[in-house]
């Protein structure tokens, strides 16, 4: 069972490349909803997110966790180690309007862009079976916090879509990508607040994300 702490991750941003993974031997198939008593998330949970909330008012970065399920078949020998593990380094990200066009990004952003994630994904031990695994990542930076303002009050929308696809290789050097996985993001300004927490209360570990509050008490934006 793979299990992940999301808090540990610190991950950078660089530019898409071309479409070079066009197997579909991996699948995003959810975003895993964190513990929060120990920001944590197990890819065989049950528990989800059925949709993203992101505060523009919060500068912070909008992460996931995305499950990511593996169909490739273990190969192993007694001489010869299994070829089929399936290590997922990054994500490739699109941020598309509600109309499904891609806008460009003020200051000169990337769009498509790539995160860089973790994660290693065991081969399936019988033909017809599934591996699971789970990767996070700070899917929107928060460098980003600014463009996602300024296509809310060009656009009129008030949401975006992020097209999330996961990237591999196997053991063997076999590069795979996933197909994409819509994740539709409400964005809104100051709906969840800024953190008040008492001396002894931590925020959640998604503050400004996906939650309705993410501490004890929140205080209003400044106007």
């Amino acid at each position: 069972m793979s299990r992940i702490i999301l808090m540990a991750i610190m991950l950078a941003v660089t530019v898409a490349g071309c479409d070079r993974f066009p197997d579909l031997t991996i699948q995003v198939t959810a975003n895993l909803q964190p513990d929060e008593s120990n920001c944590s998330v197990s890819a065989d949970q049950a528990e989800v997110v059925f949709r993203g909330l992101y505060d523009l008012n919060v500068a912070a970065p909008y992460t996931m966790a995305p499950r990511i399920e593996s169909y490739i078949i273990t190969n192993s020998l007694e001489t010869q180690a299994a070829q089929g593990n399936m290590q997922i380094t990054s994500f490739t990200l699109a941020i598309k309007l509600p109309d499904n066009t891609v806008p460009v990004l003020p200051g000169g952003l990337p769009n498509p862009y790539q995160v860089s994630t973790s994660a290693v994904i065991p081969p399936s031990p019988a033909i017809g079976g599934v591996s699971l695994g789970v990767a996070a990542a700070p899917v929107i930076p928060a460098s980003y916090q600014g463009a996602l303002a300024a296509i809310a009050n060009q656009s009129g929308f008030d949401s975006i879509i992020l097209d999330v696809r996961a990237n591999g290789t196997t053991a063997g050097g076999f590069t795979q990508q996933s197909g994409a996985f819509s994740w539709p993001i409400e964005l809104c300004n100051g709906c969840l607040g800024i953190p008040v927490c008492p001396v002894d209360t931590e925020p959640t570990c998604l503050p400004g994300q996906d939650g309705d509050t993410y501490c004890e008490s929140f205080a209003a934006p400044d106007p």
